[in-house]
């Protein structure tokens, strides 16, 4: 059964709704060596320091991802100096493994036209397969790759 995919900026009464999906997301990034989220509080609560931001600064802009209008995930995307970075990017895992990603993120990326960073754990063998893939699918250039620290790489690229 075909889904339909879509994208919607995040609005601020949705903040909620993307805290509470970072929670999982956190978590299952904790899991991966070379992961230091040290903004866990002692109730086991994830507080992301930058989430504010996403509604108060205006390189900064938050996305809901969707899958037949059901919120599916999440993105955040900013805008550096000369690039644009995906500074975090979460699909829940009932949705996952059916295109809503790769649909979702191409959305984000052909908003934001230019010059793409995405950082990675190199240990998140899925999430390093699918940065990859998808930059080979959308690059108009070359595949820039490298390491930033410690288990953690990143992918650059125009689109």
């Amino acid at each position: 059964m075909p889904m339909n995919f879509g994208v919607k900026s995040a609005l601020v009464e949705e903040k909620k709704t993307i805290f509470d999906l970072l929670q999982p997301y956190l978590d299952e990034l904790s899991h991966f060596p070379g992961e230091k989220v040290d903004y866990k509080d002692e109730n086991g609560t994830y507080h992301y320091p930058y989430l504010d931001a996403f509604w108060r600064e205006s390189e900064r802009y938050p996305y809901l991802l969707l899958s037949d209008k059901k919120i599916a995930g999440f993105a955040l995307a900013r805008q550096e100096r000369d690039h644009w970075e995906m500074a975090e990017f979460y699909v829940l895992p009932e949705f996952r493994r059916h295109g809503l990603a790769t649909t979702c993120s191409r959305y984000i990326f052909k908003k934001h036209p230019g010059e793409w960073r995405i950082n990675f754990n190199k240990y998140n063998q899925a999430g390093s397969a699918f940065w990859q893939k998808l930059a080979r699918l959308l690059s108009n250039g070359d595949i820039l790759t490298g390491e930033l620290s410690t288990g953690h790489c990143y992918i650059r690229f125009s689109c």
